[in-house]
Order: structure tokens, then sequence, then C-alpha cells
């Protein structure tokens, strides 16, 4: 190996010889915190080093000890994992993360290996899991082995990528970034070294998989493996940014455990824009069969990130927009997988495209209301075990009103989102397979509901969205001379 790849890789003595130990986890029942480390909060000013806050394209200050202090805060959001972008050292500017210089080493700007470590410590001890973001598919701009003769069989030859050829997406220059050879096997011995040092070193729960369209499948598959042989219960991520299951379904099977949901994002942005048409929201878990038989539930769902513009959008947001806002949290909170909130969506902070959708984290005012709906809906999915590995049954879809209900626990969670229009909606209890209930909560603005006999009531208010939460009600006794019998028992003798 020549010396330019050599620097890629960590000692190998530090990987380890035997498959970690570990509890087995079903990330459905996880609920992810999505931090950009940069902009979140500046914990330690000593390491400011060039940053210029409000400078968009450029460090801004935030780093490991700022998200270390705020790890209280996202506990008590109601959130059981955190993903921080990447923490590897950078070329010139890349704030965000995705520019790497060499992913052996912390950026200064962040911290240190030993803060990293704190901040995976400190989690693991609030009870919240960790997630690495990690870029496999290309080194910053300006990168210096692309000057380096020895360096010549690292990348790939330049060229801009044609998306509707695959060979091109795998193989040529994501948006001008030297693209990494990954025919040549050293360039992924020494990815599963690296990574398999930061995983050994930090006890990290999952690791989140930048670009993976543009790998190779085959390469995605082995480095995966080897990870996996390391680490069995590790979970693996990946952005595969498309909003076609069927396409995405192939990287499931080349070995990432989930896939970002880039067509539920669609759907949302489409069925909640303010002309839209909220049948749209139906669609994305009944087509996500297309992921294939049992893979339902491995996609990641979010309503907005750091590639996209906020939901709210560009400028603070209006009381519609809120409102919008509110029904998409509802919605984040109940599908089928494994929801992903953005730092700041829970205060509805603006943002539009890039860089504007990487604003630092608002501490002090944002809106108070929105951030406790996330707050309770977070914990009431914790709770309920149907919200989070329950079926997924479309009762009701159309322009102005979406019906759905999540089954499979002691409650199943009925949810509403409405349009413009205020309306109230009998649902038979018969629909939910059941012909008695009990109304135990609804949660939601601008929403109320009752049981009456074998109907549940739900009246909504324009913008309305809510969880009714229906337990089966006991069915009534009848009693003689001291003994009593369920009328129920007595049908079915």
């Amino acid at each position: 190996m020549n010396a330019v790849l050599a620097a890629l890789v960590v000692a190998a003595s530090l990987v380890p010889a035997e498959p970690t130990a570990a509890a087995s986890v079903d990330w459905r029942d996880e609920a992810i915190y999505m931090v950009m480390t940069d902009r979140f909060k500046n914990g330690d000013p000593s390491n400011d080093l060039d940053s210029v806050p409000g400078r968009a394209d450029w460090w801004q200050g935030g780093d490991l000890q700022g998200v270390i202090d705020e790890l209280d805060y996202i506990k008590g959001l109601g959130m059981t994992a955190i993903w921080i972008t990447p923490f590897a050292e950078q070329t010139k500017g890349g704030y965000h993360g995705y520019w790497t210089l060499n992913a052996a080493q912390v950026d200064r700007h962040l911290g240190t290996p030993q803060k990293l470590d704190e901040l995976v410590t400190a989690a693991h001890e609030r009870g919240l899991k960790v997630i690495f973001d990690v870029v496999l598919n290309h080194v910053g701009y300006g990168h210096p082995w692309l000057s380096d003769p020895e360096a010549a069989n690292l990348f790939h030859p330049e060229c801009p990528i044609n998306f509707a050829d695959q060979k091109s997406v795998e193989n040529c220059w994501l948006a001008g970034l030297p693209d990494l050879n990954t025919e040549n096997p050293g360039v992924l011995n020494s990815q599963v070294e690296t990574w398999s040092y930061w995983v050994q070193r930090t006890g990290v729960d999952g690791l989140r998989i930048d670009a993976a369209r543009h790998l190779p499948k085959d390469y995605i598959r082995e480095w995966t493996g080897r990870m996996k042989k390391s680490f069995p219960k590790l979970w693996i991520l990946g952005e595969v940014y498309s909003s076609g299951y069927r396409y995405q379904s192939a990287y499931l099977d080349a070995g990432l455990d989930a896939v970002t949901d880039f067509q539920t994002y669609d759907n949302v942005r489409i069925g909640l824009d303010p002309r839209g048409n909220l049948g749209q929201l139906a669609t994305s878990p009944a087509l996500a069969a297309d992921l294939g038989a049992g893979n339902e539930d491995r996609r990641a769902i979010f309503i907005d990130n750091h590639d996209v513009p906020r939901f709210v959008g560009r400028d603070a947001p209006d009381t519609a927009t809120i409102a919008r806002l509110e029904e998409a949290l509802v919605y984040l909170f109940t599908m089928p997988g494994t929801p992903v909130l953005y730092y700041g969506t829970e205060i509805a902070l603006p943002g539009g495209p890039d860089p504007d959708d990487r604003r630092p984290m608002t501490w002090t005012g944002g809106d108070e209301t929105v951030r406790q709906l996330a707050r309770d809906l977070a914990t009431l999915r914790q709770a309920i075990p149907s919200l989070r590995r329950g079926s997924f049954d479309e009762i009701q879809s159309e322009r102005g009103l979406v019906v759905y209900d999540r089954r499979g626990g002691p409650d199943t969670a009925v949810i509403a989102i409405n349009g413009d229009e205020p309306r109230t909606v009998e649902l038979p209890l018969t629909k939910l397979g059941v012909d008695r209930g009990v109304l135990h909560r609804t949660l939601g603005p601008r929403a109320s509901g009752t049981i009456d006999g074998n109907t549940l009531r739900m009246t909504l208010a324009p913008r309305a969205a809510a969880i009714f939460l229906v337990g089966v009600a006991p069915a009534p006794s009848i009693c003689r001379s001291g003994r009593c019998w369920s009328s129920r028992s007595l049908w079915s003798r």
C-alpha cells in the first residue's frame, strides 16, 4: 500500500478481532434527533479558530461540547437517539462535515477524539443512542492527494454525473467532489479499518452512510458485511437520495439496515402544501411494500433535513404555516419506520435552500407550542407499541382529509389530519376490528373525540391533526348469586 493510502488507515491493531456484544435493538422503537454540530451550540469558544458567526457557508462555532451540553434537552424532547453530522477533519470550509480531509481525525473546530468519546458516553448514560455520519464516496475539494502522483489510483476520473446512468452516478464526481475509486481494494480496506476503529473506540450505536446511491452495491455489501462481522448489532442507515422505493430496495438487499425515506418527504411536501392533496399522505406507507416483503418499516422518516429547505420555509412562519407544521409532526411520529427530527424543526426554525436550511439553533424564543407538541408526540410514541411496530391501515383518504390507524398493541391509534374546512368524522369501531371501545386519550391540536356506542366521533377544526387512542372496552358482566360472567364469554360458549 502506498504512503498516501496508508494515511487513510488507523492502526489495524485497534480493530476488534471478535464480534462485540450488544443488546438487540429494533430501530422502529427509536426517535432520532439530527444535529448539524457546527450549527447547534458553541460549547467551547477555544476551538472556534476561524469561525465566523453569521456566515452561512462557513464555520460558525458549534462543537461537540455544545451537543454534550444539550443532551438533557434532547432527552427531554422524548428523543431516544442522536445523529451528528461527520466529525472528520475537513478540507477548507467543510463546516457541515461532508468534505473529508482525514477520517481518522476529529476536526479541530469540533473538538478532540476524547471529546467524541465523552459525547457517546454521556449520551449512553442518559439512555440515548448515537449515530455517526460516514462519508465513503468522496473526499473534500482541493484534497492534497489530487496533486500527488502516488494517489492517482485512489480516484475515478473526473466527470459530471448523468443521473440517468447508474454507472455514472457511482463513478463520476458528485457536486465536483473527488470520487474515490471503490474498485481499489486498499480504499475498502482502509475505510473498514478506520470506521471499525471509531466504533470500537466509542461504542457508537449506528452509522449513517452519506451519498449511498453513489457507491456500487457490491462495495456497500462488502463494507457493511465486514463491519457487521465485528459489530453485529451496529445499525447502518444509508442515504439513498431517491423517491423510488423499488430503486432503494436494492440498497437494503446490499446490506443496509434502513434507507432515508425521500418518498415520504415528497408526499409530506406535496400533501401539506396550502393547495395540496392530503390524500397524498396515505400513498407512501402503502407503496413501501415496494421495499420488499418485511422491509416496509426499514426507512428513516423525515419532514426536512440539512439538504432540503425547512418545512416552514425561509420566512418566519405565520399561523397557517405553524398549523401545517403541527400536522407534519403528527404524521412524522405516527408513520411506520424510524422518525428523524431535524434540529430546530421543533421550534419552527425557518430556512430556505442550502445553506439557509442550516441556520444556528435558536436557544431563546422559538415556538413553544410546537416544541411541546413534538415532545408530547415523541413521548406518546414511546409509550404506545402500535405507534412503533403496528400495522398501517388506510381508513379514509381524500383531498381534504386523511384518516389511518396503527394497530398492534393494547391501544389502536387512529390518526386524522384535516384540511381547511371543519368537519366531524364518524368512524364505526368495526373498522378497527372491535365492536366496543374506550377512548383513552386524544393528542393533537384543534381536535376532540368521543366514543358513542360503537362509533368514534372525531371533531376536527381546520388544519386539525390528532391521535385518538382507542382501547378495547371490557364486556359488561352478568352477576348472579355472587358469581359473574362476561356477556362476551356467554355468547362465545
